[in-house]
Parts: C-alpha cells; sequence; structure tokens
C-alpha cells in the first residue's frame, strides 16, 4: 500500500451507521441487516481498506449493502492493529495538498511526526496475509452457521481485496476440496497487493469458478486501467489454457472514469457518482449471485 491515496480522501457524513456491534465467532463485528431472513439468508463478509472501524465509511457502505441485497453483512474488526486512525487521514490530506508556505512547511514536518508512528507500522506489518489465517477461520465458521441453501459473497476495498480474492480459492471445509466452494460471489472496488502478485486473481477464481467483480479506479496508482485490462486478458488466456473457453466462469472489470483510488469508500464529492455507479455494481452483482 505505497499509494497516497490508500490514506487520504474524506469521511462521509452523508448518514449514521446503522448496524450493531457484535462479538462474531470470536472476532467485533460490524452487523448490518439481517433482520429479515424473507429476503435473503444469505450472508456477505465486508473487508474493510486501511481505515476499518476507524471511520464511518465502512460502516454507511455496509448498510448500503445489506439494505439493498437483503443479505446480511458481516464487518469483522480483521485490519492490523483496528485499522489507521482517522487522523492520519487528516494529515495525509493536508501533507499533500497544503501549498509549501513557511506557514505550512512547518505544519507539514508536524505531521510527518504525528502520522509516521502510526501510518510505518502498518505499512510494515499490516499486509493481510499476516492475519488470513484467521480470515479464513471466521469465513469457514461464518459458512458452516449458514442455512444450506443460504450462499456465502465477500466484498473487499483496498487492503480487503487481498483477503476477498485469496477467498475464492478456498473450499468450505478444511483440506476438503470436495466440501464444495467456501465463497459463491466476490467482489472488490480498488484493490491494492494484488498488482503485486500478478497470477493472483487468476488462480482464485479458476479453483472454483468463483464470480468475479471488480470496480476499477481509471487514475489508480496501483490498479488502473491498464493493469486491470493485462489482469482480465490473463485471466481469459489462463480460462482458455485449461479448454473450458468461458464457460462456467463469471468476471468483469468496470472501469471508472476519472476516479482514484480509494473512491468506493472515501470518495469526495466530487467522485461521488462513481462512488452511487460502484454501490449500484456491487449490489448487482449479489443480488445476481446470491439470490
Amino acid at each position: 500500500m505505497s499509494c497516497p491515496d490508500c490514506f487520504r480522501g474524506a469521511v462521509h457524513t452523508h448518514a449514521t451507521p446503522t448496524g450493531t456491534i457484535e462479538t462474531v465467532h470470536g472476532i467485533k463485528t460490524y452487523v448490518a441487516g439481517g433482520s429479515d431472513p424473507s429476503r435473503s439468508s444469505s450472508t456477505i463478509i465486508y473487508f474493510p481498506d486501511a481505515f476499518s472501524m476507524n471511520i464511518p465509511n465502512n460502516k454507511l457502505l455496509a448498510d448500503q449493502y445489506a439494505a439493498a441485497t437483503g443479505c446480511r453483512v458481516l464487518f469483522p474488526d480483521v485490519v492490523f492493529n483496528g485499522g489507521l486512525p482517522a487522523y492520519v487521514m487528516e494529515g495525509v490530506e493536508y501533507f499533500t495538498t497544503a501549498p509549501n508556505t513557511v506557514t505550512s512547511v512547518l505544519g507539514k514536518m508536524y505531521t510527518l511526526v504525528t502520522v509516521l508512528p502510526a501510518a510505518i507500522p502498518f505499512m510494515i506489518r499490516g499486509h493481510p496475509r499476516n492475519n488470513y489465517a484467521r480470515i479464513l477461520k471466521y469465513a469457514r465458521a461464518v459458512r458452516a452457521e449458514m442455512p444450506e441453501e443460504a450462499k456465502l459473497g465477500v466484498c473487499g476495498f483496498c487492503w480487503g481485496a487481498w483477503p476477498s480474492t485469496k477467498l475464492c480459492a478456498e473450499s468450505r471445509v478444511e483440506g476438503a476440496a470436495d466440501s464444495g466452494r467456501l465463497i459463491d460471489a466476490q467482489f472488490n472496488g480498488h484493490p491494492s497487493y494484488i498488482v503485486k502478485e500478478p497470477t493472483l486473481v487468476a488462480d482464485c477464481i479458476r479453483t472454483y469458478r468463483t464470480p468475479y467483480a471488480s470496480a476499477v479506479a481509471e487514475l489508480d496508482f496501483q490498479f488502473n486501467a491498464e493493469v486491470a485490462a493485462r489482469t482480465e486478458a490473463q485471466l481469459r488466456d489462463s480460462v482458455a489454457s485449461k479448454g473450458d473457453g468461458e464457460n462456467g466462469y463469471n468476471f468483469e472489470f468496470r472501469v471508472y472514469k476519472g476516479a482514484r483510488h480509494g473512491f468506493c469508500v472515501k470518495a469526495r464529492e466530487e467522485d461521488m457518482q462513481n462512488y452511487r455507479d460502484a454501490v449500484a455494481q456491487a449490489v448487482g452483482w449479489f443480488k445476481k449471485y446470491l439470490s
């Protein structure tokens, strides 16, 4: 996560989170929706960006998914150290946008002193692979308690896109590939880390043919339109090499013009249309594959 946009953006105040904080399988979890099983018996596990529960944005997005799909949405507290504190976003925003006057240079020096003690450990030890065993155990436990006819979706943003992708290659039961796929549909937005593992998406999708969608920021420092096109082409080639064509594979990489990394969660006012369109993309994807 070396892109400055991972650490900056807008705190959303357009609504108030309506979910509850509960302990689910031993992990603090924000629970959205799921009070009306007649709408859906399925569940979506939500993996956030680096700020996790420290800003309202991720809770608000989980609420929107729950309301629009009828699914219960579980947002577990699994980001390193509980996620970055909100003041890191404010500090990085100031450091990268304030003009270089004498006063602002002093302010920027102070900002570095306050932000770096939180940001540096995260950048060194915050990769989701370091907590993946716990994430996988949680997802399998959620799946095990669901009704047989129910389906399990997963979504991830920035930090959360890596585990949401990795889970697509997992079986419901440890060591039992024939127990069936763990995840029935995946959606991610402006992924981080994935770009450093060029075959990750193809490898994970191919295992169980899990429906896979991504909201791509055209101007992303990392997973931008060019990288998304390359990833999709590699995926098509990988599928074709198996002799399957695209039979049984469902994937979508939608590029949002003018969008920057973080727009699905931390969009500024001028990018809220892309934010809303990405919500609609995710909702449509989950309605199609979790029904």
